[in-house]
């Protein structure tokens, strides 16, 4: 089946920021959006109006703040900094309500579990940790890389953390037994994204060699490549229903490829300029983008 072209369509630019931003994130119910930056700045977004919602806010990170993911209430935000810490703020009120220490070089990625009870991270320290996220204590580490971490992920149920590195591996772990599951091979240079299938039976991974693979999460056996992007790919989601994911490259497209057509890729979106932040794409194929350039967040639309 030949992709069929498609364009996104600017709609908000949301300006604020003095730094470069690194990471976007939307709210589970989709109504907020929350930003950061090198300005170590946290933001907050009206999803639909592009508002800042009151004031940013210095949360203490003293070094660029890397990542960002709301807890799945919404209530919390979690950052990780090049500080090398992890912290944890209320949404409502800026407060930092933990801090998360033990990592010895810069935290590039967080994410909470799908029950909001626990925080993963990944850190240039080759390590990736698993924390309390009501104590803050410390309740696993994960060693085995033999670079950078750079994405964590969980699978839906929680029972299983996905970390990939610029060791061209990804690593499959067991979250209450610390071990470690698999060890994915196959990617020929660093590993920038990942992502579990709705029912966890499927992982997707994007790296800078230009490639997607998927493999199987219960053997760790892989089944596909996907080829396309024409440059480094940087963020893949899938949709709600499992039937469709999309990858982000810089190569300033958007590939989405089907899943029950053998990942044949349908459809490809242009038009938008800087590196994708965060996608949102629904079973209807309908899809919001927020990109980065030039310190501000832009929300483009597929048409």
């Amino acid at each position: 089946m030949a992709p069929s072209f498609g364009e996104l369509v600017a709609s908000k630019t949301l300006d604020g920021h003095t730094g470069w931003i690194w990471d976007v994130t939307l709210s589970s119910n989709g109504q907020l959006l929350a930003s950061v930056s090198n300005d170590m700045m946290i933001r907050l977004w009206n999803a639909n109006t592009g508002l800042q919602r009151g004031a940013a806010k210095d949360n203490g990170h003293s070094h660029w703040v890397r990542a960002v993911r709301f807890s799945p209430t919404g209530r919390f935000l979690a950052t990780a900094s090049d500080d090398m810490t992890i912290r944890i703020s209320d949404v409502n009120t800026g407060f930092t309500y933990r801090m998360l220490q033990g990592h010895t070089g810069k935290v590039r990625a967080v994410e909470f579990s799908p029950d909001g009870r626990t925080v993963a991270s990944a850190s240039d320290d080759f390590s990736v940790r698993l924390w309390n996220a009501s104590s803050g204590s410390l309740l696993k580490t994960f060693n085995g890389h033999s670079g950078w971490v750079r994405a964590v992920a969980f699978s839906p149920d929680g029972k299983t953390l996905a970390s990939t590195s610029d060791d061209n591996t990804i690593r499959l772990w067991d979250t209450s037994t610390g071990s470690e599951l698999y060890q994915l091979s196959g990617h020929e240079a660093s590993i920038r994204a990942v992502c579990f299938s709705p029912n966890g039976k499927l992982l997707v991974s994007g790296s800078q060699d230009k490639d997607l693979r998927i493999w199987d999460t219960t053997s760790g056996a892989m089944l596909d490549v996907l080829r396309g992007h024409s440059g480094p790919i940087r963020t893949i989601v899938f949709s709600t229903d499992g039937n469709q994911v999309a990858s982000a490259a810089d190569d300033l497209t958007i590939r989405v490829w089907a899943v029950p057509l053998g990942f044949a890729c349908i459809r490809v979106l242009t038009g938008y300029s800087g590196w994708v932040r965060a996608i949102t794409l629904t079973s209807d194929e309908k899809m919001v983008v927020y990109t980065s350039d030039d310190m501000t967040i832009k929300i483009w639309d597929s048409a």
